[in-house]
């Protein structure tokens, strides 16, 4: 039948299997590629488990020298008490027994050996001065930063710079006739120690204890302190009962300027 109807109908039948044909060809061929993007997951992935294990590490690295360091502060021997000194006083250190062997040898006219009085006139480390005649005197040696004390009012009782100035040390309100003198390139204080109160008058009598003093100022900031009598004021265990006598200033000045003294000091840390 060729009506118009059958002229419609094959002409839509016709369009159509031009179509069908046209989306059977497009499903024949090969699917267009797709890109794989497991690969790149995969590097990403390795490269953010790396980022924090080093993550990790870092902060257990650091986490462990802050333990280190407490550690080491918890741990690490804390330095000797020194004795409270009065106002504008630094601390003060003591050479060992090996040092001041050194400096005066048992070969020579005097024999150093460690001492424990048992009521010292100040605290600090002390020896025992023997003399080439036999007399047996407490020693006292420190070393110190150079300092003055204004707060100091009794200054008949302590030494004073070229200022006036009352230089610290402490061993005031026990010391009497200081005298400043030049030595080398520094100062050289010398005096006498008595064992009375600050509040006892001086006295040259049998009953006052008196010891010879010497301090050296370097020109470096350091005073060095020798003091050699009587320094304990336990009445059974004076020295001046085991036969004590006026010590030589020679060995005190030996004692008080030889730069292996302030030079042990600093290297120290002092």
């Amino acid at each position: 039948m060729r009506g118009k109807d059958g002229a419609e109908f094959t002409d839509q039948y016709l369009y159509e299997s031009a179509l069908a044909g046209a989306l059977e060809g497009l499903g024949s061929g090969a699917e267009p590629p797709m890109p794989d993007l497991v690969p790149g997951a995969v590097v990403r992935g390795t490269r953010m488990r790396r980022r924090r294990r080093a993550g990790a590490a870092l902060s257990a690295a650091v986490m462990a020298g802050v333990l280190a360091v407490g550690g080491h502060a918890l741990l690490a021997p804390r330095p000797e008490r020194t004795p409270t000194l009065p106002a504008g006083q630094s601390t003060v250190w003591y050479p060992s027994l090996e040092l001041l062997r050194s400096i005066l040898p048992a070969g020579g006219s005097t024999r150093i050996e460690a001492e424990n009085p048992r009521q010292p006139l100040r605290p600090g480390r002390y020896f025992k001065l023997t003399s080439a005649d036999g007399s047996v005197n407490d020693l006292y040696v420190g070393v110190s930063r150079t300092a003055v004390d204004p707060s100091y009012v009794h200054l008949t009782q302590a030494c004073l710079d070229l200022g006036g100035r009352v230089l610290g040390s402490p061993w005031n309100g026990l010391i009497t006739r200081c005298t400043l003198i030049r030595h080398g390139s520094g100062s050289l204080l010398n005096y006498f120690v008595t064992g009375a109160p600050e509040s006892a008058p001086r006295t040259t009598g049998p009953g006052s204890i008196w010891s010879t003093g010497l301090s050296y100022l370097t020109p470096g900031g350091w005073t060095v302190t020798v003091i050699a009598g009587s320094l304990d004021a336990a009445p059974t265990d004076s020295v001046s009962a085991r036969n004590s006598g006026s010590p030589r200033t020679g060995p005190l000045l030996q004692l008080a300027t030889d730069p292996r003294i302030f030079d042990a000091v600093k290297e120290t840390g002092g």
